[in-house]
């Protein structure tokens, strides 16, 4: 049990030490290239207006619980097949989000982007003081780490989730979707990241998953 289980394990700890290395290691120059990319897309930066435009509590409060969710659907889901016996989605799970969070882990080491959480002012009230708000916010205070913006290891992970689901239990992918792209809105809304780092963490999940549904991958996967 504990073999199945110890990547999902590892991923939170892990990411903690991202920071430590990332200041050691890493080329920090990518955080203007990607700032600028997206002032160039966007005409500014999203992670900005975004919330400036739509300063609604409900919507802000719905958009921080999808990205809390994400702490909690993971290892839910995770556990949901492996007790209840579909031990292949539960196998194919672990092994896709290993590869997005590791590969995102290494580059975040070795090219590290600041996020617009770490860059700008903090967002205030109406939107602050509320209940999923404060509590997302508090945890990214504590668990965050400097250069983990890009990709988006929250989106990578969670279009992962939504994929294998949708291989093995489709509807319980239709339920997950609102939460999904809930999630990636708040990323950018809740000024977590920049919209590249989601466009970004949205390919790497398809490359991943891509690349283990080739036939030959796949066979060697089951093997």
């Amino acid at each position: 049990v504990a073999r199945d289980w110890h990547p999902l394990v590892l991923f939170p700890l892990l990411y903690r030490e991202v920071e430590v290395l990332a200041a050691v290691m890493g080329d920090w120059r990518l955080t203007e290239t990607v700032a600028a990319t997206e002032a160039a897309l966007f005409g500014g930066q999203p992670s900005l207006y975004l919330s400036e435009r739509l300063p609604f509590v409900p919507l802000s409060e719905y958009l921080h619980f999808c990205y809390l969710a994400y702490v909690v659907v993971i290892p839910a889901l995770a556990a949901w097949w492996y007790v209840g016996g579909r031990r292949a989605a539960f196998h194919e799970l672990v092994l896709l989000l290993a590869a997005v969070m590791y590969s995102s882990y290494l580059f975040f080491i070795l090219f590290p982007v600041d996020s617009p959480y770490y860059r700008f002012d903090r967002l205030a009230a109406p939107l602050a003081g509320n209940p999923f708000f404060d509590l997302v916010h508090a945890m990214s205070a504590r668990g965050g780490a400097r250069g983990g913006a890009f990709p988006s290891a929250h989106v990578s992970g969670a279009v992962v989730v939504i994929l294998v689901a949708w291989r093995h239990q489709w509807r319980l992918a239709v339920v997950l979707a609102p939460i999904v792209l809930g999630l990636m809105v708040a990323t950018v809304y809740g000024r977590f990241h920049y919209v590249v780092d989601v466009i970004a963490g949205v390919g790497l999940a398809l490359i991943v998953v891509g690349l283990y549904r080739i036939p030959a991958v796949h066979r060697r996967g089951q093997a």
